[in-house]
């Protein structure tokens, strides 16, 4: 138990409202000694364990990262009505608990394909992924030379070619070449001429000035066909958060296993 805690709940309550205080108090800290017995026990059983000197350990190198000294720790820790033994204890299962997840759940959960575009699906805005387009661009300035330009490409098929000889953009030269783009960084109007589109030509965007831009898909990427490094990180957060439930319900069970071993 917390003596400070304790000693802040006589000092602060009275009559009913200290019963009440009181009851809480003794609940809350039963149920994280249970917790953290349990734990224990548990790890244990599956040839798990942490010593006082580890955790000695793991509270000297968070010392050491945060620049703060025993007596800086224990002010700390006062000031959160909480004890040295409490605070390395907490250290001890935490410690525990990151092993038990590492070496007992983390190498049974299995990532498919399907998982990684679920979770791309369901986190695009933290991802920052997006489709991508490889693209070429023809530009005209009149009606006429789009007709002419688009009846070209109807008889060869060859976008390439007919921007080198029509196209009035900087890209002509080079066939009208833009490269790869991402989808979501093209303005709306464009965005909506080449979506959905795999391999092809748009339809002809009329400009202001009474010019045309015409453009053809030549490659796509969908943002689920991310590279080895994203995909990594991408099935990491899932083992994690599902080693982690899994971890959480198995603790659960092993709670009333060992809560009724005890009893009986």
């Amino acid at each position: 138990l917390n003596p400070a805690k304790l000693r802040l709940i006589y000092e602060k309550f009275k009559g009913d409202d200290r019963e009440e205080a009181l009851k809480d108090f003794y609940t809350e800290n039963l149920n994280d000694l249970i917790d953290n017995y349990v734990v224990e026990i548990a790890a244990e059983k599956e040839g798990v364990k942490v010593s006082d000197k580890e955790a000695e350990a793991a509270i000297d190198d968070i010392m050491q990262r945060n620049n703060i000294d025993r007596g800086k720790l224990d002010q700390l820790l006062e000031a959160q009505h909480q004890t040295y033994e409490q605070y390395r204890w907490k250290i001890k299962i935490d410690i525990l608990t990151s092993r038990l997840i590492g070496t007992v759940f983390r190498p049974k959960i299995v990532v498919t394909d399907d998982d990684i575009k679920q979770y791309i699906a369901e986190n695009q805005s933290t991802l920052d992924l997006s489709d991508m387009v490889e693209l070429r661009v023809l530009h005209v300035t009149n009606k006429d030379k789009l007709d002419e330009a688009m009846a070209s490409f109807e008889k060869n098929k060859d976008f390439r070619d007919v921007a080198m000889k029509y196209s009035d953009d900087k890209t002509a030269s080079e066939g009208g070449y833009l490269g790869w783009v991402e989808l979501s960084l093209l303005s709306s109007g464009v965005r909506e001429a080449v979506n959905n589109i795999k391999q092809g030509i748009s339809k002809p965007i009329e400009e202001s000035d009474g010019g045309y831009r015409v453009f053809y898909v030549e490659g796509y990427k969908s943002k689920s066909d991310v590279n080895t490094d994203q995909r990594a990180k991408i099935a990491n957060a899932i083992i994690n958060k599902r080693a982690e439930a899994v971890f959480n319900d198995w603790i659960k069970e092993k709670k009333q296993e060992i809560l009724i071993q005890k009893k009986y």
